[in-house]
């Protein structure tokens, strides 16, 4: 048997996660809250740059890539993604001159997104080449150069925008072992067919991708705006580090088994695609639910112990709500929203995105001005939810993909479970025994739904058995 590449790419993703965790937790050591929220509204104005630029582009390129015209492809991607970059940032300059906005702003805005751009495009051109290893290698080097770089950059310039530079930097170092894999296509020609037929496939993504930027960030400009950097900071980074453990786990799915599973119904196996996918759906279950708890939990103590009292005291009243919302958002993101990849349904993402957005927006507009950082939080927890609904109901009209309802109403009630007895213990134990009654009780919920739904074979190829849908 052999570790399979969901293993190796959960187990990068997951060491790439702890590196996160741990640069977050030396970067507040070295600016406050206020500051911090400075960098949280710079990487904002970044994801909404880039989702309406580029992002599009690396899904339209895995919805397109056909091994047999690898080369054409590869060398049109990238020579479309370098151009999009030199535009957005002459652009951002632009504007920079003509807005308040400031050149060490625009400056760290350009550095973030076309680290950001180029990273995610080498990354993915490796990943649609099946090369597990070079992806794995990418993920964890991020994590470590950001690592590297941040720390010893705020150590001698304390601030925002040296943080984004220097996050930027780590991007690029991080993107040379997959660029390194692709010098045999260094010759390959860019093809105009190739280019149309990803313009063709992903330009319904273009204002999807930047809406969807919009309905992540929205919240936090909104409470930039009527809170204040200083709310902001302790928001986000909190905001951020569950999202980024949510993202390990739906990621590892989605490029392992979304991959395979395509692969399978683009040669005609649509049985065994729908058993992929019926895996696939089972793990998102479980990442989301599990995670969620884990939160719920353990988060006020995790939060305080890594970033100490002045970002853990205000985070306190968001965590169940950020739980929440991203156990939504990553059932919509790496599963309902797949179906993309196995049939012409990009459409779809537009229409949930801008639902998506409206209900963010207006709820946080609402929510924010009275109850500060828990409205935002709250208002993304709503949003999520109905996304999701909105989402799996859209994209069953175009393409079936598999529902397991055992799973759907089963893996959340045990991680209920887990919440439910950690409650339960806070009542009677406290200290050291509080702390292992509820990392036993959660271990052996995840380990019950993890046999019962048979996800070991997640990490040993032919260890498990498929269970048939109930």
């Amino acid at each position: 048997m052999k570790i399979s590449s969901t293993a190796l790419y959960f187990g990068s993703r997951t060491v790439a996660a702890i590196g996160n965790l741990i640069s977050v937790a030396v970067f507040t050591h070295f600016i406050g809250p206020e500051e911090y929220g400075a960098y949280v509204l710079v990487f904002a104005w970044v994801i909404i740059v880039y989702g309406f630029t580029t992002q599009w582009m690396k899904f339209a390129y895995f919805g397109v890539y056909r091994a047999a015209q690898a080369g054409a492809l590869i060398a049109t991607y990238g020579r479309l993604a370098l151009g999009v970059v030199a535009v957005a940032s002459a652009a951002i300059a632009v504007t920079a001159m003509l807005t308040p906005m400031g050149g060490a702003f625009a400056a760290a805005l350009v550095a973030l997104f076309a680290g950001m751009t180029i990273y995610e495009a080498a990354t993915e051109i490796s990943r649609t080449r099946l090369q597990a290893g070079a992806v794995a290698l990418c993920m964890v080097l991020r994590a470590a150069f950001v690592l590297a770089l941040g720390a010893a950059t705020l150590s001698v310039w304390p601030s925002a925008i040296a943080l984004a530079l220097a996050v930027a930097a780590g991007h690029l170092l991080a993107a040379v072992p997959s660029l390194i894999s692709l010098r045999g296509f260094a010759r390959a020609q860019p093809s105009r067919e190739e280019a149309r037929g990803l313009v063709r496939y992903g330009w319904p993504l273009i204002f999807s991708f930047g809406i969807t930027a919009l309905g992540f960030t929205t919240d936090r400009l909104i409470i930039a705006y009527f809170a204040g950097n200083a709310v902001l900071g302790p928001y986000g980074v909190v905001a951020d580090l569950m999202r980024q453990s949510f993202m390990v786990a739906g990621e590892s799915i989605a490029l392992a088994l979304v991959t395979i599973a395509k692969q399978q119904a683009d040669e005609g196996r649509r049985a065994q695609s729908d058993a992929t996918m019926r895996l696939a759906f089972r793990a998102c279950v479980t990442a989301a639910a599990f995670g969620a708890a884990f939160f719920i939990i353990f988060g006020e103590k995790l939060v305080a112990i890594l970033l100490g009292e002045g970002f853990a005291q205000p985070a306190y009243e968001i965590i169940p709500w950020i739980a929440c919302a991203f156990f939504f958002m990553t059932i919509r993101v790496f599963y309902f929203s797949q179906v993309i990849y196995f049939i012409d349904a990009t459409v779809i993402d537009p229409i949930v995105n801008v639902f998506f957005v409206v209900v963010s927006v207006v709820i946080a507009l609402v929510l924010v001005p009275r109850a500060g950082a828990a409205g935002g939080a709250a208002a993304l927890a709503i949003a999520h939810a109905g996304a999701c609904v909105v989402a799996a109901f859209a994209g069953r009209r175009y393409y079936k993909l598999p529902v397991e309802r055992a799973a759907l109403f089963g893996i959340p009630a045990l991680a209920l479970l887990a919440l439910a007895g950690a409650w339960g213990l806070s009542s009677a134990l406290d200290g050291a025994a509080l702390w292992a009654g509820e990392i036993a009780l959660f271990a052996a919920a995840a380990l019950v739904a993890a046999w019962r739904f048979d996800l070991f074979s997640l990490v040993i190829v032919g260890a498990g058995r498929q269970r048939a849908a109930s």
